[in-house]
């Protein structure tokens, strides 16, 4: 009995993982520009690539679908590393063309905690030269093994390859993973690397001024004359100032510092304030008014360090 069943399991497994792409698209390659796109994510979210390439680097990943033992397999493994992904400023997605309800099921069922795109009929996998036809054997197949249309909402015999990306904040493919072969897939090890190394690249020209000095002499000569000088020579392409420390009270009471600040905001200087010292000297609603985006504790100073920034601190 034993047997029959381990032999049965075997015969599903093996109905997903039938037809190796023959005739498939090769998919974009490293260099290209990135096709924009906004699809639906398994919580009815409207996602738009390039409003998330704005926070920076975007992570595609494309899976067959739910269905698919193999694509359940990695994208479990990449739920695993999602922590390590938005550390580095990153963004992961997946996408696949199954319907909606099909997409929630892929995300409750793997406990994904990142957005799972709905691609209708294929529209961006065709995009980005992912999608090939099943050969009719594979394509019957499927459709009596699972029921391939009934994931898709379609009877068209198409799938996309899985393949991974990994998109600079400009829309560039500086990674790109794709092999006609579905079972071989991304190593994430791999891919967390290339990431690392493609924000360490990127920021290396960027300065974060951590400021936590209460001394008002401290903060017109560094605070208030390096900043807005780097932003306005282009000697760094990004410039942020983060309010840390005693810093937080002396700026809420000091109009003068605040107009400077201002100023500077208007030059591109992006201006942090650390919730927690805010807090600490009961300035936060202040801070707040003042229009300064807040940096939440769960992003220490070490995270910009380890994205390759130029930070320094007085």
């Amino acid at each position: 009995m034993k047997i029959k069943k381990l032999i049965i399991s075997f015969m599903m497994l093996a109905t997903a993982l039938s037809g190796i792409a023959q005739d498939a698209a090769q998919g974009l390659r490293i260099g290209a520009k990135a096709p924009d796109f906004t699809l639906n994510d398994q919580n009815g979210n409207k996602v738009n690539l390039y409003q998330l390439l704005q926070k920076g680097p975007v992570v595609l990943k494309w899976y067959r679908g739910g269905w698919c033992p193999l694509c359940n397999l990695e994208l479990k493994g990449f739920a695993d590393k999602v922590s390590e992904i938005n550390q580095l400023g990153a963004t992961l997605v997946a996408i696949s063309p199954e319907l909606p309800d099909k997409a929630i099921t892929t995300a409750e069922k793997n406990q994904l905690s990142f957005s799972v795109l709905s691609d209708n009929d294929n529209e961006v996998g065709r995009k980005y030269d992912l999608v090939y036809q099943l050969d009719a054997e594979t394509a019957n197949k499927y459709e009596k093994g699972f029921g391939l249309s009934q994931y898709n909402g379609n009877n068209k015999a198409e799938v996309p390859l899985p393949a991974t990306y990994i998109i600079d904040s400009k829309g560039i493919i500086r990674y790109a993973f794709v092999n006609p072969d579905y079972t071989k897939r991304a190593n994430i090890d791999d891919v967390i690397m290339n990431l690392t190394q493609l924000v360490k690249t990127s920021n290396n020209n960027k300065l974060v001024l951590v400021w936590s000095s209460d001394d008002p002499m401290v903060a017109q000569r560094v605070a208030l004359m390096f900043p807005h000088a780097a932003q306005k020579n282009s000697w760094f392409s990004e410039t942020t100032l983060v309010i840390w420390g005693p810093s937080a009270k002396l700026i809420a009471s000091d109009t003068t510092l605040q107009k400077k600040l201002k100023e500077m905001q208007t030059d591109g200087v992006k201006i942090k304030a650390c919730i927690a010292c805010a807090n600490a000297y009961g300035v936060k609603e202040k801070l707040k008014e003042l229009h300064y985006d807040v940096l939440p504790m769960g992003e220490p100073l070490a995270e910009y360090l380890k994205r390759g920034y130029q930070v320094i601190t007085f």
